[in-house]
């Protein structure tokens, strides 16, 4: 018989004595039984003893634990299925090398050792385009770069940020695409079909050729997806952003680039009229001594030197593939933009002012108030731009004061005390740093960057009178002090100029050929065409 202490008593006769939760366990109860220590019972049920109240810190701490270990193991599977998509990632690439391989090596190969025919001779580099270019820096870097990204994927952002400006050679391949179609439409069921015969090929010509097209929209689709898990794993996502948006940016350049390539009957030189800042279809009417015709659809394509409007050719006339006929054009030299009437959110009227002084109206129905915000901006833009290089013209002195305090700005902007990490480019593409990459962007030669500061949110500006001519420059521009220009009623904005001074810039917009060379630019001179991405640029 154990004997029995005045605590043990004491324990007992308690309302939590009573309590089935504190009985001892039989570990105690054996423990005592070899024991034979009452008071090493006493300790035990002491330890195990639990308050009712103190019932909810299990429960919350069960409950920490479990969403603990929950999104551990979420994360866990959110890293591997990122390391899935890299892995995807790989695999299509060398697919796609082989693909390209299929056109080098097969049908470029055989061409060159066989010759072409006599009606196909100068065509041959037409189809193909830079296809060769493109297959050598997949095959010989991109692709090893690639695997070795799956073994360290933190290393994927950078590689495409690193390599966007040679990404490019993307741009100048589409835009022969739709020259390259139509070739090969030609002799696809004669010519292309016996070498695709004599090569065992399984794909047509046609089909292999759009491969680099269909690749370059991948890469987006996969980063997105390859960033949605790095993210929920917990991963620093900070340059995969960037690297998403580099490859947004790119697929859109191709897409605007075929669909300008598809342009039929413009004679001038489409390079050479600045980058291509917007494309949409209107319904279009013009009015010219107040005669307005019907609206008709138009394809309109928004460059920095020149306004494109264009006819959608009817597929139902036996065209295969998309394209559009030249109707008439803009230049900037002659351009203006009126005031928006409230009634009619969505229609933006951009003017053209001829030689004769004479108006040009083309009343243009965007398809929603959005659509037509963005074009007024960047048409507005480019005016104002216009307006900064008649500026520098006439006061160059003071012209280049303002860019030196506008520079001064913009770096102060950019310091690491602004907070913005020291050494890099910006998020967009849109707005890279020309000095940086000269070639990824058309300048207009003709005028300031678009990049510069701009006074796009005026919607009316009143022009300044030329009260001086610019010593050493070619513009014939007149010093005769009264040539103020006349503001037309109703116009909003317009590029500031009288027409005997458009009549005379307009030959500035035609080509690059023919701008005249200015011995004291307002801003550096740079390329101002793609075509001129060469492989050493690359």
């Amino acid at each position: 018989m154990l004997p029995c202490t005045e605590s043990d008593t004491e324990w007992s006769e308690s309302p939590a004595g009573r309590s089935p939760s504190l009985l001892p366990s039989p570990n105690d109860l054996c423990d005592l039984g070899q024991d034979g220590d009452a008071h090493s019972l006493q300790g035990s049920l002491s330890r195990s003893a639990i308050l009712p109240g103190d019932s909810s810190l299990i429960d919350d701490s069960s409950s920490q634990w479990s969403a603990s270990l929950d999104s551990e193991e979420d994360r866990k599977i959110a890293l591997e299925k990122s390391i899935y998509v890299l892995t995807e990632l790989v695999e299509t690439e060398k697919l796609y090398v082989e693909d390209l391989g299929l056109i080098v090596e097969g049908y470029m190969g055989t061409m060159a050792n066989q010759g072409v025919p006599e009606d196909m001779k100068g065509k041959d580099k037409i189809v193909f385009g830079n296809i060769h270019q493109i297959y050598d820096w997949h095959k010989n870097y991109l692709l090893g770069e690639l695997e070795k990204c799956a073994d360290e994927p933190d290393r994927l952002a950078s590689l495409f940020i690193k390599h966007e400006r040679r990404l490019h050679m993307y741009v100048v391949y589409c835009q022969n695409k739709p020259k390259s179609e139509h070739i090969v439409s030609e002799y696809i069921e004669t010519y292309f079909e016996e070498l695709r015969l004599q090569l065992g090929h399984r794909l047509q010509l046609n089909d292999l050729l759009i491969k680099p097209v269909q690749r370059i929209m991948k890469y987006q689709l996969l980063l997105k997806d390859f960033l949605k898990y790095y993210n929920k794993a917990g991963r620093d996502i900070v340059d995969l952003e960037r690297a998403v948006e580099v490859m947004c940016f790119v697929p859109k350049r191709c897409n605007d680039m075929m669909n300008v390539g598809r342009l039929q009957g413009f004679e001038g030189k489409i390079t050479a009229q600045g980058k291509l800042l917007q494309q949409d279809t209107f319904s279009v009417s013009e009015q010219e001594n107040n005669v307005l015709s019907r609206g008709r659809e138009r394809r309109v394509f928004l460059f920095e030197q020149l306004v494109i409007f264009s006819e959608p050719i009817d597929k139902k006339k036996g065209f295969l593939l998309p394209g559009y006929t030249f109707k008439t054009s803009i230049k900037v030299s002659c351009l203006g933009v009126e005031r928006q009437v409230e009634e009619e959110p969505r229609v933006l009227v951009l003017t053209s002012r001829r030689t004769d002084g004479s108006v040009l109206r083309f009343v243009m129905q965007a398809s929603s108030p959005e659509k037509r915000q963005a074009w007024l901006t960047d048409v507005v833009q480019i005016l104002d731009s216009q307006r900064n290089f008649l500026n520098a013209l006439q006061s160059p002195i003071e012209y280049q004061r303002r860019e030196s305090k506008s520079n001064s700005l913009g770096r102060a902007m950019r310091s690491p005390d602004a907070g913005v990490a020291p050494g890099l480019r910006p998020h967009s593409s849109a707005s890279m740093d020309r000095n940086h990459l000269p070639s990824l962007r058309f300048y207009n030669t003709s005028m300031p960057s678009l990049n510069q500061a701009s006074e796009a949110s005026r919607k009316v500006s009143a022009p300044s009178c030329l009260s001086e001519r610019p010593a050493r420059h070619p513009l014939s521009i007149p010093q005769r002090p009264d040539l103020c220009p006349r503001v037309t009623p109703g116009h909003g904005v317009s590029n500031g100029l009288p027409p005997r001074i458009q009549h005379s810039m307009q030959a500035m917009t035609c080509s690059s050929d023919e701008i005249p060379a200015r011995e004291d630019p307002p801003a550096a001179p740079h390329r101002a065409s793609l075509g001129q991405l060469t492989e050493s640029d690359q």
